[in-house]
């Protein structure tokens, strides 16, 4: 527990995990900063995530864990980050990830005070590394707030969940851009991301595109958006194949930013469960999002304005059971999912304007 007498003058927070861990993290490392207002806050996160907190001016230091190299370049790697938690001169670490490798640059940061959000999971050394912990995750509770009860537990206040990102004037200035050059109405544009780099979270191509055609009849103007992973380049671009009118695309051409910047611009997102559905909810932009066999409550864009579309599925009712999803193909409840429900879901919800 945080002591009345003690403040940090240097933070860590780790969270090298997913893209969307990353984005839902920032209501918490706020948290800190705010609860700490003259210590300096650095965060460790994911390879290739450093766009997603870059921009927040309270965050003093973006650390990128190791990436997945061979040989050399792996052991340089590995080094940058193990010399800059040791040289951190970090009074407190707090770990959001139960990773064995977020103890050990806990361990190595020889901070006062050690917290994880949970040590149940890996190594048995966890709770003689860390000075206080916090529990296993209600599952009922959305990721987010089960950070803000681990903080409010080390002694934090209470504090209110806003998911963020901080806008970037030159990708602003070219989404808009690239809107008018191709004369897409801002009341008009539908950001359409359909796929992820995780194949059972995809829907089916031909349902997709479907859709796709509806918003285009109604009158919307949809952009069709995917990451730059081959596996989700090769599907978008069937997707878009399978549209029967020309359909506009932005795939794999675009940074974490830039994909913000183009949603600030839309009326509403469609797409799966992925990180950009947790960037609509950081950006404010209402969400129609088809859930798989994920934690529903757990793992969705944080915030009332978004409509989830998800059927059970056996795989997530029973624990340790989601082994019995074949999770190379598209899987049975997404599959249960129909184009008329989502149709129907985003024809209730959201109106095209005059």
């Amino acid at each position: 527990m945080v002591s009345t007498s003690w403040t940090p003058r240097r933070i860590l927070a780790i969270k090298n995990k997913h893209l969307g861990d990353v984005l839902c993290g920032v209501p918490a490392f706020r948290a800190l900063r705010e609860s700490f207002p003259l210590a300096e806050l650095d965060v460790i996160v994911s390879p290739g995530s450093r766009d997603l907190i870059a921009g927040f001016d309270w965050i003093s230091a973006v650390i990128e864990s190791p990436r997945k190299l061979k040989g050399f370049n792996r052991v340089r790697d590995e080094w940058r980050v193990a010399r800059a938690v040791a040289s951190g001169g970090y009074d407190l670490v707090v770990d959001f990830t139960w990773s064995d490798r977020a103890m050990w640059y806990a361990l190595l940061s020889r901070a006062r005070l050690r917290w994880a959000i949970q040590v149940t999971a890996g190594s048995k050394l966890k709770p003689h590394v860390f000075n206080d912990y916090g529990g296993k995750p209600d599952r009922s509770h959305h990721v987010m707030e089960h950070e803000r009860e681990f903080l409010v537990r080390m002694g934090l206040p209470h504090y209110d969940i806003r998911p963020d990102f901080p806008p970037t004037p030159s990708e602003e200035q070219e989404a808009r851009d690239w809107l008018a050059a191709h004369n897409v109405q801002r009341n008009k544009l539908v950001v359409v991301h359909p796929t992820s780099r995780w194949l059972f979270k995809c829907w089916h191509d031909e349902r997709v595109a479907e859709v796709i055609d509806w918003l285009a009849a109604q009158g919307w103007q949809p952009v069709v958006t995917c990451g730059p992973s081959a596996d989700e380049l090769k599907r978008a671009r069937k997707i878009v194949s399978l549209v029967r009118q020309p359909c506009l695309s932005r795939l794999g051409d675009m940074s974490l930013r830039h994909l913000a910047a183009f949603m600030r611009q839309a009326q509403f997102f469609f797409g799966m469960d992925s990180a950009p559905s947790h960037m609509a909810s950081a950006v404010g932009l209402p969400a129609v999002v088809l859930f798989g066999p994920s934690q529903v409550k757990r793992w969705r864009p944080f915030g009332e304005a978004h409509a989830i579309l998800h059927q059970e599925c056996p795989c997530i009712v029973v624990r340790g059971a989601e082994l019995a999803c074949d999770k190379t193909q598209i899987v049975r409840c997404m599959s249960a999912i129909t184009v008329d429900q989502v149709t129907s879901t985003i024809q209730s919800r959201f109106h095209l304007a005059a």
